[in-house]
């Protein structure tokens, strides 16, 4: 099983974070019989992993959420036209034109199924997640990178643009994909996750972790080979 490897990864490429898995609740009744903490309050999709990463385990719908990009880039909220269309980015001067920002708002690769509510918590608590994100310092994203390209070759789907990075970057992409993604991050997700200014993060759908781990075991392991 891919739990089998958290601990693995994590030891050896020294994390400070734990690793973290987001399941996709599509019904409520399914939702009310998850066993994890139903968060009381509103915050950032980014603070809620962000507490994931440090051991919790907690369950949110769109009614937590005090931003409107998370519950629309997940399937969690109906996207208006203002937002899908990219003028509201414009309008905001995120970007320079309405052009730019509708094709910024593309690349976002929202989630197209209605979701009704999200698990969130470390990997090691959550054999049915759907996604998984690591978060660490450059120099282990690399040594991530340097894992999936051991089984998979070079990464063909990086997509990144320092806005919507713990929503889009790092669970919509990676799930919409089926491919694994690193984010720079963005304002709002190293603030809501207290980064250094030399993370980074990936995300990956679950079915790659394993083939991922394995990658980051034999080429940095004992017998790593260095190149």
């Amino acid at each position: 099983m891919f739990t089998d490897y958290v601990a693995k990864v994590a030891d050896l490429l020294a994390l400070q974070r734990r690793i973290v898995g987001v399941r996709f609740i599509p019904f409520e009744l399914e939702y009310g019989r998850t066993d994890a903490a139903e968060i009381k309050g509103k915050g950032r999709l980014c603070a809620f992993v962000n507490k994931a990463c440090h051991g919790d385990k907690l369950k949110v719908r769109r009614e937590n959420f005090s931003c409107s990009g998370g519950p629309h880039q997940l399937g969690l909220k109906p996207v208006p036209e203002l937002d899908r269309s990219g003028r509201l980015m414009s309008k905001c001067g995120l970007y320079s034109d309405y052009s730019i920002g509708r094709e910024v708002t593309k690349s976002f690769m929202r989630i197209s199924q209605e979701i009704y509510g999200l698990e969130i918590g470390p990997l090691a608590e959550m054999p049915e997640a759907d996604v998984i994100v690591m978060m660490g310092m450059s120099e282990q994203m690399m040594k991530i990178v340097r894992g999936y390209s051991y089984h998979y070759g070079r990464p063909q789907n990086f997509v990144s643009v320092g806005n919507a990075a713990m929503c889009s970057d790092l669970v919509a992409k990676p799930f919409v994909r089926n491919d694994i993604n690193v984010s720079l991050m963005c304002c709002g997700a190293r603030t809501s996750t207290v980064s250094d200014e030399g993370e980074l993060g990936i995300g990956m759908p679950v079915n790659m972790f394993e083939g991922v781990s394995e990658g980051i075991l034999k080429v940095f392991g004992n017998n790593k080979m260095e190149v």
